[in-house]
């Protein structure tokens, strides 16, 4: 199957859990079909990310539109763990719409404009080939619980990172005494914020 399709694909399943998620009155339900949509949706953002984005970029360079997507999958992230975090609680569903609107905002972009133009960058051997190497990505990401990868991912969006394996270089700390400002505020923010848990 083809790179694109298959994407695609896991799009309209991810889309049908949104809506099962929705229409479901039971908890137990809802946090059922939410460990299923998590666990797709992060199994979804690795084949992206380790093999359809970095194809993405040999052939047709850090676009606009691919770095836009990168960014988008870190909002997608955050937002999924927030919902993750919810479960259980009064502001679940609220968290789970908005998740929803994230994920159908990044899948309009990606397959109105920007599926057309990596079709036709790669073309259509290179897609199948890319497609096979997606697909076995995927089992193995749905063989284990979808939160280590996801907070790990969490934590190179928090560093600036938006590629894997590249992380951004570490901020110069001010001078005249201003040392540690930097972990200060961190501290301060995750107070706030609530930790990643590994």
């Amino acid at each position: 199957m083809k790179a694109t399709d298959l994407l695609k694909k896991q799009h309209k399943e991810v889309d049908s859990l949104f809506k099962r998620i929705k229409k479901s009155k039971e908890t137990s339900e809802k946090a059922e079909l939410f460990e299923e949509l998590a666990q797709n949706l992060v199994g979804h953002d690795a084949i992206e990310r380790e093999i359809f984005y970095p194809a993405c970029k040999e052939a047709m360079g850090m676009t606009e539109m691919l770095g836009e997507s990168m960014v988008e999958h870190g909002v997608v992230e955050f937002s999924l763990y927030l919902a993750d975090q919810a479960q259980g609680k009064d502001d679940f569903d609220h968290k789970v719409s908005v998740l929803s609107e994230m994920v159908e905002h990044h899948v309009k972009e990606e397959e109105d404009d920007f599926f057309p133009k990596v079709e036709k960058a790669l073309g259509a051997e290179a897609l199948d080939a890319l497609g096979e190497q997606m697909e076995a990505r995927f089992e193995e990401t749905q063989e284990e619980d979808f939160r280590a990868p996801l907070h790990k991912n969490l934590r190179m969006v928090l560093d600036g990172a938006i590629e894997p394996g590249k992380s951004p270089k570490p901020a110069k700390s001010a001078k005249n005494g201003a040392k540690g400002t930097t972990k200060g505020a961190a501290k301060k923010s995750a107070s706030h914020t609530g930790r990643l848990h590994s």
